[in-house]
């Protein structure tokens, strides 16, 4: 079958959108983050710090839990610290009758600091963290950090994070989005401390 000269323009616009497709969806994720760094955060580059499980508001029940340990892994990874290992952190917080919830706050967090015997303390929230029903599930991953010293309640350090996606090429999985957004969110921290 011939389709003569005037298939030739269907057959390009065709082409066209195809390819365009294609492009979108290898582009990789949604990306979207807010930093501060405090420039006193150099000089605490040596404290004492504990990662405090994170409050999760999402439906996922350990979601607060992993993003915690995926924080003190990039931590040691990079050299960030002088980490208070994460199952005493929450030993501690048990025996201490301290919701990891409520340090939010950054009164709460800093008096925290003080019971747990650290320098600062890292807190937050999951706000997402599962995956994005379409086409193909994808994994969506939002986060909130903040360390707080636990001396002066000063915030040294705010990240706000997300992620969803990964393009169809790109096959991640909620765990390793994670890793991405926690890697992107603690860079500027890493960054300004010299690591």
């Amino acid at each position: 079958m011939r389709l003569g000269h005037r298939g030739k323009p269907v057959f390009r616009a065709a082409a066209v959108v195809l390819l365009t497709a294609l492009l979108t969806a290898c582009a990789g994720s949604a990306r979207e983050g807010r930093d501060f760094v405090d420039p006193a955060v150099g000089a605490a580059a040596s404290a004492r710090v504990a990662v405090v499980p994170f409050e999760n508001l999402t439906n996922h029940p350990n979601a607060g839990l992993i993003i915690a340990q995926i924080i003190s892994t990039e931590f040691y990874e990079r050299g960030l610290f002088q980490l208070q290992e994460e199952t005493k952190t929450r030993k501690l917080l048990a025996e201490l009758k301290i919701d990891p919830s409520h340090l939010t706050d950054v009164a709460a967090a800093q008096q925290a600091a003080s019971l747990l015997e650290v320098d600062a303390l890292v807190i937050g929230s999951v706000s997402e963290f599962g995956y994005q029903h379409g086409l193909r599930e994808e994994p969506v991953v939002g986060l909130n950090a903040r360390l707080v010293d636990g001396k002066t309640g000063k915030v040294l350090w705010a990240s706000s994070h997300s992620a969803a996606g990964g393009g169809y090429l790109d096959r991640s999985s909620l765990n390793a989005t994670a890793q991405s957004v926690v890697s992107a969110m603690v860079s500027p921290l890493a960054a300004a401390a010299g690591k």
